[in-house]
């Protein structure tokens, strides 16, 4: 529960006594000042959501307060009521709004009155503080989808539905062999090309990318694609892009990921067996890297899940018992989602195959808190791939 601080000011502390008996609720921490000093000083130290504030006082006012209060930026959006005992003339009202009230209270205060203004001003400062801690979470997640976007060994770039590039990371700009400033808003054809010499240009508009992404389904180059890397060489690449939008709304643009394939790769029997199998299960998931949010850094390929955990391949040794704030890109668009962010416990270590130096490891993982999406995305996951 979020408690609220209320500033009240008054000179007589009988005043003080009374309105504290009005106000106290167990949501609020009425903080009380005799005087406009006191009360700035006050104002400077804490955060308050509501100032009540007399009008009458020795030495200082009730207006050169609020003025005050005003000229500062950690005190000029504090909401304050004026609570005076003295003239009603509208010179003298507006006088304190001139000064920075919001209202007025005129003694003696009627109870229902002062509760419902209050009310008012305490709901106004909850939604602010809610939306102030939306911003903040979602600056939060987008500076960990950004450290997860930079850390992919894959290049991962996103387009537009006319297959304009919007984003990109640096792995895609090396692939590539371009800046960001000259891949940003260009379309991604310019990039791509279906001969090794890169004298056919790929085509956007009758690819069966973007066929099968307005379709909303994923798609995977069966022929080879190839990109200009600088010096004018080019590479042999292999691309797969899932729609951004859900299935049955307007196509919007899509997301691509693609690495360089080796000589080793085309050759492989395992990439002989693609066409065979559109979605070869080892190897989906073992493209599906596993980053940690804190760091984004690689934790490891996954090399099979369920619904209360995970196992994957790894670098390094991970502790029993080690807790890991984790997310992963998936190999398709599932539930409207590209990304999937979970935490996670490890339960076991140990090195892979017979070896035990091969600098390997594999490591089981048990699922924490996992929220309704996220296990609907990993029963998606298991029951297609």
């Amino acid at each position: 529960m979020i408690r609220q601080n209320i500033l009240v000011v008054d000179d007589h502390r009988e005043n003080l006594i009374a309105l504290e008996a009005i106000l106290e609720a167990p949501n609020r921490n009425l903080v009380m000042a005799t005087s406009g000093n006191e009360a700035l000083q006050l104002a400077l130290k804490q955060d308050f959501s509501l100032v009540l504030l007399d009008v009458q006082m020795p030495e200082m006012d009730g207006f050169e307060v609020a003025e005050l209060m005003r000229q500062n930026r950690r005190t000029r959006s504090i909401p304050i009521i004026f609570v005076t005992a003295i003239s009603k003339e509208q010179s003298y009202v507006f006088k304190g709004y001139q000064a920075g009230a919001v209202d007025y209270l005129f003694k003696p205060i009627d109870q229902q009155i002062l509760e419902a203004k209050v009310n008012v001003f305490l709901d106004l400062d909850m939604q602010k503080r809610k939306l102030q801690q939306a911003v903040v979470q979602m600056k939060r997640l987008k500076d960990e989808n950004e450290r997860l976007l930079q850390a992919l060994g894959e290049g991962v770039l996103g387009t537009d539905e006319q297959g304009r590039v919007t984003f990109c990371n640096d792995a895609a700009c090396t692939l590539l062999g371009c800046d960001r400033d000259d891949l940003v808003g260009n379309a991604l054809e310019q990039v791509l090309f279906s001969d090794a010499d890169g004298q056919t240009p790929w085509q956007w508009d009758s690819s069966d990318l973007l066929r099968h992404c307005q379709e909303g389904a994923t798609w995977r180059n069966d022929a080879p694609l190839y990109a200009r890397a600088r010096g004018d060489q080019t590479r042999c690449i292999e691309i797969s892009a899932s729609p951004i939008n859900q299935q049955g709304d307007a196509f919007n643009g899509c997301v691509v990921l693609f690495r360089e394939l080796t000589g080793e790769d085309l050759s492989s029997p395992e990439r002989q067996a693609r066409d065979a199998r559109r979605y070869p299960r080892k190897k989906v998931f073992r493209e599906m890297v596993l980053f940690d949010r804190t760091t984004g850094g690689n934790v490891g390929r996954l090399l099979n899940v369920s619904i209360d955990g995970f196992k994957l391949s790894t670098r390094k040794a991970i502790e029993e018992g080690q807790r890991m704030a984790l997310s992963v890109v998936l190999p398709e668009q599932i539930n409207g989602l590209n990304t999937m962010s979970f935490d996670a416990r490890a339960v076991w270590c140990s090195p892979a195959g017979a070896g035990q130096d091969s600098g390997e490891f594999h490591a089981g993982f048990q699922f924490l808190d996992m929220n309704e999406t996220g296990r609907c995305i990993v029963e998606a996951l298991m029951e297609k791939y």
